[in-house]
């Protein structure tokens, strides 16, 4: 039986998550949905079974992830779940996710599961302490594990999301930020203590920022607002808003530039 594990991830959540259920998965690959965005090409996803990961935005989906399922054309799989990370609420994600499974590929969810971890949205709040962190990672890891056995088992699970009635105003916030997400470049700025090293170039999953002759970081009109480049920059020089100075940062512990860089390509 093949497996494929699809993910997005921008500050390593959802990527540890998806390496975690991969490595408790026979025959499992995974698949960046970067990497099919930035391809600009339609991938056919022949596995038996299909996992999607990646984080909560703004109660909805990432609008990458939405762009990659209109480019993925599912043929055989019998089985396809999800599992969304977030820090406090994950408001109705996974049901606009079967929905735009639904619309773009003409299937449903089997499963759906939400997975707790640290949050790293710094426009509204700092990062938890490390402590809390540790303590939210274990949770998050025992969690994890659950649903890696719940998913070899190919077992069905009800949605991890709002119900009908509660919906609708996740789903306008999350439909109004997905079409506006593009600009969010303009929020993000460098202060003089950028050291021009190019970091945030790296991590950017959609290269969406270049270096100028100056190595100033200058972001362009296709941002996804992952914060990807504000968590990883070793400085702290890059900010989102004004007010973002000086709040703690985050990125998972486990995950390297490295690992993240993979993503942006097949």
């Amino acid at each position: 039986m093949s497996r494929t594990i699809f993910y997005f991830s921008g500050t390593g959540n959802s990527l540890a998550v998806a390496h975690t259920i991969t490595g408790k998965l026979p025959d499992a690959s995974v698949i960046p949905l970067a990497g099919i965005v930035n391809s600009d090409k339609p991938y056919q996803a022949d596995a038996d079974d299909l996992i999607f990961v990646f984080p909560v935005y703004v109660a909805g989906i990432p609008a990458l992830v939405a762009r990659a399922l209109a480019q993925i054309k599912i043929t055989c799989a019998t089985y396809i779940a999800a599992v969304v990370t977030c820090d406090s609420s994950a408001g109705a994600a996974l049901g606009i996710f079967n929905n735009e499974l639904n619309r773009h590929c003409g299937r449903q969810l089997d499963a759906g599961w939400i997975v707790y971890m640290p949050g790293n949205y710094t426009p509204l709040y700092g990062a938890d302490s490390p402590k809390k962190v540790c303590a939210k990672l274990e949770v998050a890891e025992t969690r994890i594990n659950e649903i890696a056995t719940a998913v070899h088992d190919r077992q069905k699970h009800k949605l991890e999301t709002l119900p009908v009635p509660f919906c609708w105003l996740p789903e306008i916030s999350s439909k109004m930020f997905t079409r506006n997400v593009w600009q969010a470049g303009r929020r993000f700025r460098a202060s003089a203590d950028c050291i021009g090293c190019g970091l945030c170039v790296k991590v950017c999953p959609v290269n969406n920022i270049v270096l100028s002759a100056a190595r100033r970081p200058q972001w362009q009109n296709h941002c996804e607002q992952c914060m990807a480049c504000l968590q990883f920059c070793p400085v702290e020089a890059i900010q989102c808003f004004w007010w973002t100075r000086g709040r703690r940062r985050y990125r998972h512990p486990q995950v390297t530039v490295e690992k993240l860089v993979t993503q942006k390509s097949l």
